[in-house]
């Protein structure tokens, strides 16, 4: 029993050493703790267990020592005979002479003979030396030896140091993928402040990095800052003696943040008109469409705005989708190019590095044009000179009609003006090309009357009233018959021609579909 509590008091000396001195981790504690109680129960398997498995019975006990001091059979034979329990035989004065005789003799027998002194001693001294030193340490530094105690339970205490670690923090609420973390060291300032520490960084793969710690703006404070962070890791700080344990450091996602757009565009330009859009964003629509945004993110939100100009809306969550707060907003007929700009904020506080920003082309529902000539302006008064013109529209002519006003000579006033059909057809065609006849013999006429002649086209824009464009006015004078075929004899074959020169002059290069 002596050498186990020696040998037992002894690893405990050693264990409490290595710990002070490494700093052993959970990890190390365990390993070493499963060590020593593998030796431990050897040695107690070796001296222990034997000494506590062997019983032998007063009778065997006195055979041997019978045999070691040839006392023959005397020994044994005074306990049978003084063990009243037990059947007798022979005289009464028999066997208390035996066991008299018996008396005097053991005064003399060495009851330990077979059995080495000097080693016994020895052992029991070794012990309890042991035990002594082992009192001894706990009571020179029993601060340590209690932690260590603490420490054997597997409980996260740290042996007191000259340097103190408060607290390892991080200035930023969370660590973020891609995104720099600022760590803070904090020590006691009543302890003594080294000038600098280090944070080791401890990543996959038992990969480590270290970093400089340095004074921060506080006392007592060192700080670094990881100016990227990239997967999960856990860090420690040395600081002077102190080392702060392995921290695991959780790293969180930034919210990735998807766009989509629905555009509803009038449904007079429905054959006319394509959707610009790229990855779901609306680059380009026609003006009075109805735009329709709808947000979608990787991680749940606690909030999403939209910034449409100058004015902001507050999204609400639609089933998994972030929508506008209402049905009247300002993409709803748009009307004009539109800014805009989402921020997003996750249910971690983390908002993505930049905000989503947009720009919604609207391309307006272009003018008709209309040009209009003619061959001759000098008419008789009951003639129906002829205009030739040419009506384009981007999406659909409605209607092309003249106006028609007369200036009767000696009057200073014109007459009312009078409006007439041209042309009007359901087929809205993109484009109009004809000769139209106005006839002057209703307006009873006399010769220096004017009449003044403007076309006018309305395009197409469905329940919307259509734009109405003038073209430049025409001028006819009614005149005489031999002025007139004067005026017709300086008319040759390519007037024609000229008229279209003329008219794609007015209406400007290029034609647009």
């Amino acid at each position: 029993f002596a050498q186990w509590i020696t040998a037992a008091g002894w690893l405990l000396l050693m264990t409490f050493g290595l710990d002070w001195l490494t700093k052993m981790d959970s990890v190390e504690r365990i390993v070493l703790l499963v060590l020593e109680a593998f030796v431990l129960i050897w040695l107690f398997k070796k001296h222990l267990l034997p000494a506590i498995a062997v019983r032998e019975n007063l009778i065997g006990l006195a055979a041997q020592i019978e045999m070691h001091h040839d006392v023959h059979s005397d020994l044994v034979a005074a306990l049978q005979f003084n063990n009243a329990a037990a059947s007798q035989y022979g005289s009464d004065e028999l066997r208390s002479r035996v066991v008299e005789d018996t008396v005097k003799l053991s005064a003399n027998i060495d009851y330990l003979f077979g059995f080495s002194r000097p080693e016994l001693w020895k052992s029991i001294l070794r012990g309890v030396v042991t035990v002594g030193v082992v009192i001894a340490v706990a009571c020179y530094v029993p601060d340590y030896f209690n932690i260590f105690l603490k420490r054997l339970t597997l409980q996260q205490e740290a042996y007191p140091t000259k340097t103190v670690i408060l607290s390892l923090e991080t200035v930023e609420a969370n660590a973020v993928v891609g995104r720099p973390v600022t760590f803070v060291v904090r020590v006691d300032n009543s302890k003594v402040v080294p000038q600098a520490g280090i944070l080791t960084i401890h990543g996959k793969d038992d990969a480590e990095s270290e970093l400089a710690l340095l004074p921060g703006n506080n006392p007592g404070e060192f700080m670094v800052t990881l100016p990227r962070v990239i997967d999960e890791f856990e860090v420690s700080a040395t600081v002077g003696d102190d080392v702060h344990p392995r921290t695991k450091i959780n790293i969180l996602q930034v919210p990735r943040v998807e766009l989509a757009m629905s555009a509803e565009i009038p449904q007079y330009a429905v054959e006319s008109f394509s959707v610009k859009s790229t990855g779901g964003r609306i680059q380009s629509v026609l003006a009075g469409s109805n735009v329709t945004p709808s947000l979608t993110a990787s991680k749940p939100l606690q909030n999403a705005t939209m910034l449409l100009g100058e004015e902001e809306f507050e999204l609400v969550k639609k089933e998994n989708a972030w929508v506008m707060p209402v049905d009247d907003h300002p993409l709803i007929g748009v009307e004009s190019t539109t800014k805009y700009q989402i921020s997003v904020i996750d249910t971690d506080g983390i908002s993505p590095d930049r905000p989503i920003t947009g720009i919604l082309q609207v391309r307006p529902d272009q003018n008709p044009r209309i040009a209009a000539a003619t061959v001759i302006n000098l008419v008789l008064s009951g003639a129906a000179p002829r205009i030739k013109f040419r009506a384009v529209d981007d999406f659909g002519i409605d209607a092309v009609t003249a106006d028609i006003t007369i200036t009767r000579v000696g009057m200073d006033t014109s007459d009312d003006t009078i409006t007439k059909m041209i042309n009007e057809s359901d087929a809205h065609a993109k484009l109009v090309d004809d000769i139209v006849p106005i006839d002057l013999a209703e307006f009873d006429l006399n010769i220096g009357d004017t009449v003044l002649v403007t076309l006018q086209v309305t395009d197409y824009r469905g329940q919307q009233e259509g734009i109405t464009i003038p073209s430049d006015p025409i001028e006819f004078t009614v005149t005489s018959r031999a002025n007139f075929l004067a005026a017709m004899r300086d008319i040759d074959s390519e007037t024609d021609d000229k008229l279209d020169q003329i008219i794609k002059a007015q209406l400007g290069v290029g034609e647009r579909q």
